[in-house]
């Protein structure tokens, strides 16, 4: 791999330049945060009058090309947020561009694992900090949780629940891809932060179409562990959840209210001094403020740093086995045998 990019900054500049690729509704979340940073530059989206009418919003440039955009601009780094089949297309040809130093891709880093690695390959070579936004690795409940797992608070992790629902609009499926790569790489990266090691997956998912929307998936490790994954697009309502069961204890997760509590195994439920809480926020900032700007900021910091992002192209990358896994599976209808690498 070769040297991180760098590059001559004007004394006065103190933040990276930052353009946005992508004028949806990740792309505006993600302007919306950098305009309050200082750090938006311009935005690109083929469809030309949506990039204007969210440049116009924070007094930026609006572009219809993004190449266009880039050698016009020459932003220090800049954030893929469209459809995720365009993602390992775009990220490559950004990579062409000297002047970027620093690529956020929105989940997932490709819609294939073999467009995932090809992508990883050619950003290392160009020597590119590269983040993918597994958004919820940004949420602190989630690090509190995996810190109270590496303490010991509940012993030995023994069966884990995710329960991600929620509802999209049958028009928008096709340009998110299916339910494992849209919404299942949040928690396949919480799992690996987990448990690691030989284990085995079953899926099986109700279509929309031709595109798996909601899926059940069981992986259970050769240590004992087993992680039960139910995901859907198709539910009433929102439910971002997990319960940690170990052998002394439970964590019970709302990651929209971010509240944890710990239940003891011989003690009787309840949310006491063991109860942690995080202070509470509005619900957009719940569901997207929070953890997509704590995102950014690890961005803008290894853009300054050269750093390693917390969500890696390896950790893009591992997300996307466990996705083509479940896959395979739910074709199959056969059990997949596969090895866990733990990530950090």
């Amino acid at each position: 791999m070769q040297g991180l990019r760098t590059a001559e900054r004007c004394p006065e500049t103190t933040t990276p330049k930052i353009g946005i690729i992508g004028a949806g509704n990740m792309g505006r979340i993600h302007a919306r945060i950098l305009g309050g940073l200082r750090a938006l530059c311009g935005i690109a989206d083929t469809d030309l009058e949506r990039a204007r009418t969210t440049a116009e919003q924070y007094g930026v440039e609006a572009f219809q090309d993004f190449n266009t955009m880039i050698d016009r601009l020459r932003p220090d780094g800049v954030i893929v947020a469209t459809p995720t089949s365009t993602h390992a297309e775009i990220a490559s040809r950004v990579a062409e561009h000297e002047c970027i130093r620093g690529i956020l891709i929105e989940k997932p880093l490709a819609s294939t694992l073999a467009d995932a690695k090809r992508t990883a390959k050619i950003l290392r070579q160009q020597g590119i900090v590269a983040l993918v936004s597994h958004s919820e690795i940004y949420n602190p409940i989630v690090g509190r949780a995996l810190a109270l797992i590496r303490e010991g608070a509940i012993g030995k992790p023994r069966t884990v629940v995710h329960d991600r629902r929620g509802f999209v609009l049958p028009d928008r499926l096709r340009s998110l891809g299916d339910v494992f790569e849209d919404i299942g790489v949040h928690d396949f990266d919480i799992m690996m932060r987990m448990s690691s090691g030989p284990a085995s997956l079953y899926a099986q998912c109700v279509e929309d179409g031709d595109i798996y929307n909601a899926a059940v998936i069981l992986v259970k490790f050769q240590s004992g562990t087993q992680h039960l994954f139910h995901l859907s697009r198709q539910y009433a309502g929102r439910r971002r959840a997990m319960d940690v069961s170990g052998t002394k204890g439970t964590l019970v997760l709302d990651l929209f209210a971010q509240i944890i509590k710990i239940q003891d195994l011989d003690k009787e439920p309840s949310a006491d001094s063991r109860t942690i809480r995080l202070p509470e926020r509005g619900t957009t900032i719940k569901v997207y403020g929070e953890p997509i700007g704590e995102v950014i900021a690890d961005f803008i910091r290894c853009i300054e740093t050269g750093a390693t992002p917390h969500v890696s192209l390896d950790d893009g990358i591992a997300a996307l086995e466990v996705v083509e896994h479940a896959r395979e599976s739910t074709r199959k209808g056969k059990v997949i045998h596969f090895e866990v690498t733990g990530r950090d």
